[in-house]
């Protein structure tokens, strides 16, 4: 398996010239001058490699699921702890390491667990990675209309499990929050779930080893705060992803185009070369500038 996706990810790697450039560019973000070419291009063709480790893991994982994720997925004993002790509690992690795993290492480990599943590809592809990522018992529910499936399992007693590292706009429940000193547009669902349903929020994430197999990593837990708004809890969020980013950039999706659209009314040079205006919408011109 292990050879299968360093062969995938460094294909890809030679042959996907705009994702390169884009992944080079988020690194020139994050770290300025700091690293050298050399450098720089080893954490792309890494980054790479782990997210084609992260695509064979998915139909690897899909025989013998619960077998192969109770040996190849330990948890850090701090992790495990805070999920029983917080249930039901809202996990939250970005793209990076195996973000595929946690939702149903949890599961694996009694824990029940719900997740947002958005379009991938077709609609065929996106049914096939739904039905395997519910083999073991993971609740699965498309993210048009997943608000209120997410109340309903945080009430049931039934932790939700979130990737919030992907663009969204104001009007789709977005704010811009400052990631790695750069505007970008966050989702403020964990924040308003946390402070709603007076649940918290636990931040974890995957770190692939060198075996093949995953450790699920302690982020940071977050506790109800009746002092903080979403704006500012979205914000902490987004620091404890940055933290972990930081110390290991080639486990990050580089090249996704992370700061896709400028903040209106921004310098555009303060972005990456492929951000674009943030398009308003009619009336969300007004909202899409807040935060």
């Amino acid at each position: 398996m292990l050879r299968l996706s360093r062969w995938i990810g460094d294909t890809a790697y030679t042959f996907d010239c705009r994702g390169k450039a884009v992944a080079a560019a988020n690194l020139r973000l994050m770290f300025g001058t700091r690293l050298t070419p050399a450098r720089e291009r080893a954490l792309v063709r890494r980054s790479y490699r782990n997210m084609a480790r992260v695509l064979v893991n998915i139909f690897w994982m899909s025989r013998d699921t619960l077998a192969r994720i109770r040996d190849q997925v330990t948890f850090s004993p701090a992790v495990l702890d805070a999920l029983r002790v917080h249930q039901p509690a809202i996990t939250v992690s970005a793209h990076f390491g195996n973000w595929e795993i946690l939702s149903q290492a949890a599961v694996a480990n009694g824990l029940p667990m719900m997740s947002v599943a958005k379009q991938i590809g077709s609609s065929e592809m996106t049914d096939r990675l739904t039905t395997l990522r519910a083999t073991i018992g993971q609740q699965i529910v498309p993210a048009e209309g997943a608000m209120r499936h997410l109340i309903r399992a945080l009430k049931h007693g039934s932790s939700i499990g979130l990737l919030i590292d992907q663009h969204t706009h104001v009007w789709e429940g977005g704010t811009w929050v400052s990631l790695f000193g750069v505007p970008a547009g966050v989702s403020r669902t964990p924040a308003a779930l946390s402070r709603k349903q007076n649940v918290p929020i636990i931040f974890a994430w995957s770190r692939p080893l060198k075996d093949g197999r995953y450790r699920i990593e302690p982020g940071q837990i977050f506790l109800p705060d009746p002092a903080l708004d979403d704006q500012a809890r979205t914000q902490q969020l987004v620091a404890a992803f940055e933290c972990v980013i930081r110390r290991h950039p080639s486990l990050w999706c580089l090249n996704y185009r992370r700061w896709k659209y400028i903040r209106p009314d921004d310098a555009a040079a303060r972005y990456p070369f492929y951000a674009r205006p943030s398009r308003r919408v009619g009336g969300d011109a007004r909202r899409e500038t807040e935060g």
